[in-house]
């Protein structure tokens, strides 16, 4: 009986110490560590996540645009190229043939135009010898005409002798006509000779123009300077020429980036070209990229059912040897400056059960909890619109 009264004892005594310390307070626990609240310019920062990307003309896809079997390549993946530099040369021994096979025939449409420049003018000076010649002897007859006529009214010659003279005149004077006709038919087939060279050496010269065009996509080159980035076709694969032309090589010219972020849409009206901005990469943590918005696009990109605005922004900062694409970027954009605003640091705040932000304020030797009014927060720091003057001492955990 005295062991269950001392059981039933020590049981009371231990609930009504535990009830006791239930009841008690618990001590609420203070900073130890005070800074004066500050007050300068701040920013209006809106952060995105981004991407490094080529500028459009920056990363080409160098193909072929005629088939058969890769003779030469001459470039592997991470060369530097130049604009102009031979890459690749495709097997053409039968366009080469095509090639002198029309340069021939353009040089004999060339010879056939020479021959009829030079042979048409000598005969054509020939027959206008002729035509003189005949000119001549026609008007020798017209004045033995004109003296025989003058004997015949006299009556020295006989009617026969005079008739005779008409009739040589007539003669000439027909043959000069015939004379004039084959001038003016040589004349005539002159300029057709002439058209039909030309036109023959012409058809002849893009026949051989054209044949040279194609044997020129047997030689690839680079159309840029910059880095290849990815080798599609090797050495003695054959490529088919079609609608798409087979790709050789991709290269990225390192020196033309941009970078694409992706702004929320209860942001992107804060945002606008000019904006200055900053941005980071994971590879090199420690290092800021200065840079400012260049464009927005129109298009909206939708996320998990978020709207997103695609924002490009050129950058400052010289990056070679850092960025390369598709790196991935963590942006901040300065939307707007305040010159002097109430800060503390952010680690100074609290947020209380019902969800208000408080900070513990140091006056004289005591330390008491002050609920505040928060604005922009910037590089660690938050503007406070109430609660705080800059004679405040302010607790940071």
């Amino acid at each position: 009986m005295k062991l269950r009264l001392f059981f039933l004892f020590l049981i009371i005594l231990l609930s009504t110490s535990a009830c006791s310390k239930k009841g008690e307070k618990k001590e609420e626990a203070l900073p130890t560590k005070f800074v004066q609240v500050e007050e300068g310019p701040m920013f209006l920062e809106i952060s995105a996540t981004g991407a490094v990307k080529p500028q459009v003309g920056a990363q080409v896809k160098v193909g072929a645009r005629i088939s058969g079997r890769v003779e030469e390549l001459f470039v592997k993946q991470g060369d530097y190229v130049k604009a102009g530099q031979l890459i690749a040369i495709i097997e053409h021994a039968d366009l080469q043939r095509e090639v002198d096979k029309n340069y021939q025939e353009y040089l004999q449409a060339q010879a056939q135009h020479e021959k009829a420049k030079k042979t048409y003018p000598e005969n054509i000076k020939a027959q206008k010898r002729v035509i003189s010649a005949v000119k001549a002897d026609l008007a020798q007859l017209k004045r033995e005409k004109e003296r025989l006529l003058a004997l015949y009214q006299e009556g020295l010659i006989s009617k026969n002798d005079l008739e005779r003279i008409e009739r040589d005149a007539e003669v000439k004077e027909n043959q000069l006509a015939s004379e004039l006709a084959k001038l003016s038919a040589l004349e005539e087939e002159y300029n057709q000779e002439l058209k039909r060279t030309q036109a023959l050496v012409l058809s002849a010269k893009n026949q051989y123009e054209a044949s040279k065009v194609k044997l020129n996509y047997a030689f690839i080159y680079s159309p840029i300077d910059g880095y290849v980035s990815e080798v599609s076709t090797q050495q003695g694969e054959t490529v088919v020429a079609g609608l798409n032309a087979p790709t050789f090589i991709t290269v990225i010219d390192l020196s033309k980036l941009e970078v694409h972020c992706y702004i929320d849409e209860t942001d992107i009206g804060k945002i606008k070209p000019n904006m200055p901005a900053r941005f980071r990469v994971d590879s090199f943590p420690d290092k800021v990229f200065e840079a400012k918005v260049r464009t927005i696009y129109p298009g909206a990109i939708i996320r998990n059912n978020v709207v997103f605005y695609d924002t490009v922004l050129d950058i400052l900062t010289p990056y070679g040897g850092y960025l390369r694409p598709e790196m991935t970027a963590q942006v901040t954009i300065i939307a707007d400056k305040k010159e002097k605003a109430l800060q503390i640091p952010a680690r100074a705040i609290k947020v209380d059960e019902k969800g208000k932000r408080i900070v513990y304020v140091k006056r004289g030797d005591k330390v008491v909890k002050q609920y505040i009014t928060t604005g922009w927060e910037s590089q660690g720091k938050v503007e406070v619109l109430s609660g705080l003057s800059k004679t405040d001492l302010v607790g940071i955990w």
